[in-house]
C-alpha cells in the first residue's frame, strides 16, 4: 500500500492535466485515475514520462465498455474507444481498465428500454471478447457495479452479488468496487470477502444527500456524509486487500472547493482515516502545502 490515487475527473474543464498532475504530486497523491478526456489533451507517449518525473502511477483506464449502444455506428465507435483505452492502459502499466456495460436507456428510443433482462444478457455476451482483448494486452479489466439509480443511464449491474455471480461464470474479470454505489449493499460485508481476491481497485469518496428530497446523492470528502469509510477500510483489510485506493470526485461537485485543496485534504484524511489498518502518510511537500 502506497497511497491514495486522485481520478481526474476531479479536474474541471480547462484545468489542464498538466496542472492536474502537479498538483497531485504536490499533494502527496501516490498515483492518478486517467479517463478519455486525458489521452485527449496529452498523447500517451509524452504522458509517460510526465508521470515517471512526478512520481505517480496509473490506478486507472476510465472507461470502457458501454456494451448497449443500438445505433451500430455508436457501437462501432465504443468498440474502438474500448481497444484505445485497453492500449493505453499496456503502455502506462495501469492497474485496472474500468469497464462499465452501459445503461438501459442505450438501447434507443427504437429499441425496447424496458427489457432488463435482455440488456443484462447483451451485456454479459460481450464480455469474453472484451476480456480476451484486455488478456493480449497483458491488461485487467475490472466490472463496476453501480447503484441502481443508474440503471438507466449507466450500468445493469447493480450489486455485489450480482457482481460475484457474473464473477464466477467469467473468471478472470475483476471488479472496482466503488464506495459511492455500493455503501448502502445489504451483502456489503460478505460479499466484499467473496470478491476481495477479485478487486483490481477500490474507489473512495463520501456519499451526502443534498436537503432537497428530489435531487441524487452525490460525492464529497471522506470524512464527510453517511458512508462509513474508515469501517470501508478495516473491512478491506480483514479480507486482505492491499492493492489500490483511488479518490473519485467529479468538478461539479467541488461545491467552491479549488482543486488542490481538495487534493490536499482527500489526502490527509485518507492517512488519517487508514490509520491503523493501511500504513501510509502523505509527503513532507503535503504537509507544508496543507
Amino acid at each position: 500500500m502506497t497511497g491514495l490515487s486522485i481520478n481526474h475527473y476531479l479536474a474541471p474543464a480547462g484545468y489542464s492535466l498538466t496542472a492536474f498532475l502537479d498538483e497531485a504530486a504536490a499533494a502527496g497523491a501516490s498515483g492518478v485515475g486517467l479517463t478519455e478526456r486525458s489521452f485527449a489533451e496529452i498523447p500517451v507517449a509524452t504522458l509517460k514520462p510526465m508521470l515517471r518525473e512526478r512520481g505517480l502511477s496509473v490506478t486507472s483506464v476510465n472507461s470502457a465498455g458501454f456494451f448497449l449502444w443500438g445505433n451500430p455506428e455508436r457501437a462501432r465507435q465504443q468498440r474502438s474507444i474500448n481497444t484505445s483505452l485497453i492500449q493505453n492502459a499496456a503502455e502506462l502499466a495501469a492497474d485496472t481498465v474500468v469497464l462499465i456495460g452501459g445503461g438501459l436507456h442505450d438501447f434507443g428510443p427504437e429499441d425496447d428500454i424496458t427489457s432488463l433482462s435482455r440488456a443484462r444478457s447483451t451485456f454479459e455476451s460481450e464480455l469474453p471478447a472484451i476480456i480476451d482483448e484486455a488478456e493480449r494486452h497483458g491488461v485487467r479489466l475490472g466490472v463496476e457495479p453501480m447503484h441502481p439509480i443508474r440503471i438507466f443511464t449507466k450500468a445493469t449491474l447493480n450489486t455485489l452479488a450480482q457482481t460475484a455471480a457474473l464473477c464466477d461464470r467469467h473468471p478472470k474479470l475483476g471488479v472496482v468496487l466503488d464506495l459511492f454505489h455500493c455503501w448502502w449493499d445489504p451483502d456489503l460485508e460478505p460479499m466484499l470477502e467473496r470478491l476481495a481476491t477479485r478487486l483490481t481497485l477500490v474507489q473512495l469518496c463520501g456519499v451526502v444527500q443534498p436537503r432537497q428530497p428530489e435531487l441524487l446523492p452525490k460525492r464529497c470528502l471522506l470524512r464527510e456524509g453517511v458512508a462509513d469509510v474508515g469501517g470501508m477500510l478495516e473491512m478491506l483489510h480483514r479480507f486482505g486487500y492491499a492493492k489500490s485506493f483511488e479518490f473519485e470526485l467529479f468538478a461539479h461537485d467541488l461545491d467552491g472547493r479549488t482543486v488542490s485543496d481538495t487534493m490536499r485534504a482527500v489526502v490527509n484524511d485518507f492517512a488519517t482515516l487508514a490509520r491503523g489498518t493501511y500504513s501510509f502518510a502523505p509527503t513532507a511537500d503535503a504537509h507544508r502545502h496543507g
